[in-house]
């Protein structure tokens, strides 16, 4: 049950090569417990036949799971030793003779023998095969916790849990021997896949989460870093209005949109401060700037539900959309009529010229601009005809 996450991915893919051999080894003991349970049942019933097929198939299981334990432990502790190839290979070597005597069990007990009333008997080679997988065990035990001493901090304990695994296993096969119908190897099984899950299983995956929130951190670190960058390369920092990089992307943006043919509704109003150069060249650009100022905060009134673009020196260029652009003429108007007013009490003039979009005509966002740009310059004429002064 706790260990349904290994047993039952249906993607073996999604599993990891150490994953896959612990998860053979699970199935080995899966069976080796079935066999073990259904054992008394049938010598309950006399049922011959049934004992010897349950006790062969839990024969096959006990060599199974040394030999998928070793192959894990080696794959687990990842290390290419001549030690732990050779260990190997004779895991397999094992299994394979263990295969071979159960064969030869069936016509000539050398393992085991059931009597006609279903009584069980050990045989010379079943205490052969008990020694071989008792020393299998220690072994792998021995080599672990060599492993484990080259290690530090949560590494060292899983390789020391597996290792204890490993003589957990010896000691429970070792009494096996002397009491044949005692459940000590399951129970040797038990409390070993319980340490192994909760210390090295649980352990590994809380810290491989640990490792993975920590690389989400890192991300979310990295993605406020962009924003913020973003957030200072879109954003003008003299008048705190959009940037001429943040009207690019935007422009960038309703290009792709006209190709694509998406219906769009905007227009564009080109505004230019009146009189900054002479401001500077006689005030000083500390005044230039607190002009730049006042003409973007009459700008950011009069269009206040649209995006305002900074995109030169005196340059300011809003996008209309929504509101705005329902009511983009009174805007204007207004805001025309703000800048006469302006040139007659000498504060900061803003000259305007706006064009709507005009679908099928207009290939770019560019081709809106310059006509806008053009109605703003007749605009500027005539607030210098009106008195306002030159650039």
């Amino acid at each position: 049950m706790i260990n349904h996450g290994v047993l039952w991915e249906k993607n073996t893919e999604k599993l990891l090569m150490v994953q896959q051999d612990y998860r053979r080894f699970l199935l080995a003991v899966l069976f080796y417990y079935i066999t073990d349970a259904v054992w008394g049942f049938f010598y309950d019933l006399h049922a011959v036949t049934l004992i010897y097929a349950d006790t062969f198939i839990y024969f096959a299981a006990m060599a199974a799971s040394v030999l998928f334990w070793t192959q894990g432990v080696i794959n687990y502790l990842g290390e290419k030793s001549a030690f732990g190839k050779a260990l190997l290979y004779v895991g397999r070597i094992i299994f394979a003779f263990q295969l071979i005597a159960l064969a030869v069990n069936i016509f000539l007990p050398i393992l085991f023998s059931v009597d006609e009333t279903g009584g069980y008997h050990a045989l010379p080679a079943r205490y052969a095969t008990l020694f071989v997988q008792i020393l299998m065990f220690l072994l792998t035990s021995i080599y672990t916790l060599s492993a484990a001493n080259k290690t530090e901090g949560r590494i060292k304990r899983r390789n020391q849990i597996v290792g204890l695994f490993g003589l957990i296993m010896s000691l429970t096969v070792a009494v096996q021997v002397l009491y044949p119908l005692l459940p000590l190897y399951a129970a040797g099984l038990l409390l070993g896949c319980c340490m192994v899950h909760t210390f090295v299983v649980e352990d590994r995956k809380a810290e491989y989460l640990k490792k993975l929130e920590e690389m989400v951190q890192i991300d979310r670190r990295k993605d406020m870093e962009l924003n913020s960058a973003k957030v200072l390369a879109f954003t003008d920092p003299l008048t705190g209005v959009k940037s001429k990089h943040a009207y690019l992307d935007k422009e960038s943006s309703l290009d792709r949109m006209i190709k694509e043919g998406t219906a769009l509704r905007f227009a564009v109003v080109s505004c230019d401060v009146n009189g900054l150069k002479k401001i500077n060249d006689t005030l000083g650009h500390q005044a230039g700037d607190e002009l730049l100022r006042s003409a973007c905060k009459q700008i950011c009134d009069a269009f206040a539900h649209s995006p305002v673009f900074r995109i030169g020196g005196d340059e300011f260029t809003v996008i209309l959309d929504g509101r705005d652009y329902n009511n983009r003429t009174d805007l204007l108007v207004a805001f025309k009529r703000r800048a006469e007013q302006n040139v007659k009490e000498k504060k900061a003039v803003v000259s305007a010229g706006m064009s709507d979009y005009i679908p099928g005509q207009d290939k770019t966002v560019q081709d809106v601009f310059a006509r806008a740009d053009a109605n703003m310059y007749e605009h500027k004429k005539h607030l210098m005809d009106m008195g306002a002064g030159g650039r």
